[in-house]
């Protein structure tokens, strides 16, 4: 049965997000992700510095939605970015990393990146499965680890992975949901934006959905400020 939170408790359901730990979000490509996605950048970019790696234009995808719906987008605006391919400027762009490189190499620039943004930090990856799948020669499960576990266990940042789950095999899928401390099915039923969690670091709370009203939760967007 979902447990149906107003804007307000979900923003505080998401700040309880803990320092070292992974957060997967799946998504479909038909699912309104681009409103979690501002639901966690404005749940926690009070305590933490916010930072948000752009795998090919996705903050864009994001962006895009949110401006058209009239949400004020100056959290996207102003946020620093780490961009993977892509050739927009979305964002305040602090670094871009050439996909002819290495995955190894991706990596280090990556992490470089990341340690001008202070802790404590969260950081957003959007286009993960893009990742995964731009280089066909590296396993799935080479890459997962090569950017999420330097991340696990870090007193000073949380990762939050957005994942399109139609563009992933499911090998690949279970590769990530193993490193992630909590997973996260993102939906849209009866026009409730729900949060289905598969994997947390509790117990009880398996199979628990957090279900809030997109509409209201959309007003509530549109009252933030970024």
């Amino acid at each position: 049965m979902p447990v149906k939170k107003s804007a307000a408790e979900a923003f505080e359901s998401i700040g309880r997000l803990q320092p070292g730990e992974i957060v997967v979000v799946e998504h479909t490509s038909l699912d309104p992700f681009h409103l979690a996605v501002l639901l966690i950048m404005a749940s926690r970019g009070k305590d933490m510095h916010i930072a948000v790696v752009d795998v090919f234009d996705q903050l864009h995808v994001v962006r895009s939605p949110l401006a058209i719906m009239g949400i004020d987008t100056g959290l996207i605006d102003d946020v620093p970015v780490v961009k993977f391919g892509g050739m927009l400027t979305t964002g305040n762009v602090i670094r871009r990393i050439s996909i002819l490189d290495t995955p190894t190499m991706w990596q280090m620039e990556y992490r470089d990146a990341l340690e001008g943004i202070p802790e404590p930090r969260l950081v957003l990856t959007l286009g993960f499965e893009k990742l995964i799948t731009i280089k066909p020669e590296v396993p799935p499960s080479t890459m997962c680890r090569l950017f999420m576990m330097p991340s696990m266990g870090t007193g000073g940042e949380v990762n939050v992975i957005f994942v399109n789950s139609d563009m992933l095999t499911e090998n690949a899928l279970e590769d990530i949901r193993e490193l992630a401390s909590r997973v996260f099915r993102l939906g849209l039923i009866k026009n409730m934006l729900t949060l289905t969690v598969v994997k947390s670091l509790s117990l009880k709370h398996y199979g628990r959905v957090l279900a809030v009203d997109a509409v209201e939760l959309t007003d509530y967007l549109g009252q933030a400020k970024g």
